[in-house]
C-alpha cells in the first residue's frame, strides 16, 4: 500500500485564490438577474437564502472541480482546505467593515458547507481528469 502524498501548499494557496475570486465575483455578475428574482418569489429570507447557497455552490464546488481537474495528481483535499481558507479571509475582510459583527453560527455553516462542496467538487474534477502518471505514480504503479 503507498503512502498518502503530500498536501500541495502550492495547490491550496491556488484554490484558496481562485475559490475567493469566485465567492466575490459571482454575487456580483448574478445579483441582478438571479437575486433580485429569488428574493421576489421566495420573499426576502428565502430568496437571499438561496442566493448565497447558489454562490457558495458556484464558488466552492466549481472552484474546488477546476483546482482539482487542473492540478497534477490526486489532489481532493487541497481544494477543500483552499475553500477554508478562502472563507477565513472573506470572514477577516468582512469583520474590517464598519459595523460588522462576528456571527459564530454563520461562520460554521460557510466553512462547513464551502468545505463540503469544495470536497465535491473536487472528486468531480479528479473523475473529469481521468487517471494521469502523476496517479499512478502516486499510488507507486509506476517508478519515479
Amino acid at each position: 500500500m503507498s503512502e498518502q502524498p503530500p498536501l500541495s501548499l502550492k495547490w491550496i494557496m491556488i484554490g484558496a485564490a481562485v475559490q475567493g475570486g469566485l465567492s466575490w465575483l459571482l454575487p456580483a455578475f448574478l445579483l441582478e438577474p438571479l437575486g433580485v428574482p429569488l428574493v421576489g418569489a421566495l420573499g426576502p429570507l428565502g430568496g437571499t437564502l438561496a442566493f448565497v447557497f447558489i454562490v457558495a455552490f458556484g464558488a466552492f464546488f466549481g472552484g474546488g472541480l477546476l483546482v482539482a481537474y487542473f492540478s497534477p495528481g490526486n489532489t481532493i483535499k487541497e481544494p477543500a482546505i483552499a475553500a477554508t481558507v478562502a472563507i477565513g479571509f472573506n470572514q477577516v475582510y468582512a469583520l474590517t467593515r464598519e459595523g460588522a459583527e462576528i456571527n459564530v453560527l454563520g461562520i460554521v455553516i460557510a466553512v462547513v458547507l464551502g468545505y463540503a462542496f469544495a470536497l465535491a467538487g473536487a472528486k468531480a474534477g479528479e473523475k473529469l481528469q481521468g487517471e494521469t502518471t502523476d496517479k499512478m505514480r502516486e499510488r507507486g504503479e509506476l517508478g519515479g
